[in-house]
């Protein structure tokens, strides 16, 4: 079985031709085209959401992990294409609630909606958004400009969103306050709007964690050719997450791999941590090692964050 990101290299990576200078080798989760940036994700019935969702919750959920991409790249959204392909648990009632908050999403994000296609299926839901936002190439922070030397900082909270999905998938059980919450979180994500700007002016590479940190990080890292070191003690966590690790050790990788977190990930000077929800939790080094320094996993700590695996 190949994963997906041996796919996109063998198969989809040739395609790309002579307009490389536009897609960045497909290293990255946007392209560029001049002054526009583009970026779209899709998400899947019973892979990124559930028929027993609440509309409107998927429609913030499929805002709000595309936007993620642009933040990451200091960029704020503009237009988006829509495609929806409805499955077997749409009915206009359910059409209705979710663009009703699709539409405030669109709003609460300074959105325009500009086209897209509509299709009935027989099987699963697929909703997809093609997103656009406009910044100056020189100043698109990708994943590949990371320096040895820089800080490695991330935004909000990391694993709450995989410890939720446990919660849904009857794996983890905790009190009602700290459930609630850490649904929420792998339910509605909260993109980083407002680091827009510390990106855009001080970041030297950044990435959105949508495959767990770990994973983001070595591909953050592989895409600079540089190596890092982090220590487990300096990664946020919300006290939710912070009582599960207290009372199971284990869930420690579950931290670090879970994924769907969609905080930032990014690379810069000194002097940022005290600013906007933001964490300083290591350093970039020489070479091509990733290790956590206070944690025994060391040369990428199980790098096995999400992935899609074609048969």
């Amino acid at each position: 079985m190949k994963s997906e990101f041996e796919i996109v290299k063998k198969y989809i990576q040739p395609l790309v031709g002579d307009n490389d200078k536009y897609a960045i080798g497909l290293s990255d989760d946007v392209g560029i085209v001049d002054n526009l940036i583009f970026s779209t994700d899709t998400i899947v019935e019973g892979i990124h959401f559930f028929s027993n969702n609440k509309p409107e919750d998927i429609a913030k959920k499929l805002v709000r992990v595309n936007v993620s991409d642009l933040i990451a790249k200091g960029v704020r959204p503009g237009f988006c294409l829509l495609n929806f392909s409805a499955g077997s648990i749409i009915n206009e009632r359910w059409i209705k609630s979710f663009m009703y908050s699709l539409n405030e999403d669109f709003k609460k994000y300074k959105i325009n909606l500009v086209g897209g296609d509509t299709v009935q299926t027989k099987s699963k839901t697929v909703l997809s958004l093609c997103i656009f936002g406009k910044n100056p190439k020189s100043n698109i922070k990708l994943r590949s400009s990371a320096i040895p030397g820089d800080n490695i900082y991330v935004s909000g909270t990391i694993g709450d969103s995989a410890l939720g999905l446990m919660i849904l998938n009857n794996k983890l059980k905790v009190n009602k306050n700290f459930k609630n919450f850490l649904i929420d979180r792998y339910l509605i994500p909260q993109p980083r709007i407002e680091l827009v700007s510390i990106i855009n002016k001080r970041a030297n590479a950044s990435i959105d964690i949508s495959d767990g940190l770990i994973q983001d990080l070595q591909n953050l890292c592989l895409s600079s050719d540089v190596g890092a070191e982090i220590n487990f003690s300096d990664i946020p966590l919300s006290s939710a997450a912070r009582s599960i690790v207290n009372k199971n050790s284990k869930m420690i990788e579950v931290i670090l791999n879970g994924g769907d977190d969609y905080e930032i990930l990014f690379t810069g000077p000194k002097g940022l941590q005290a600013k906007k929800n933001i964490r300083m939790i290591g350093k970039i080094t020489k070479g091509s090692k990733i290790s956590i320094l206070d944690l025994k996993l060391k040369d990428g700590a199980k790098k096995n964050g999400f992935n899609h695996i074609f048969k």
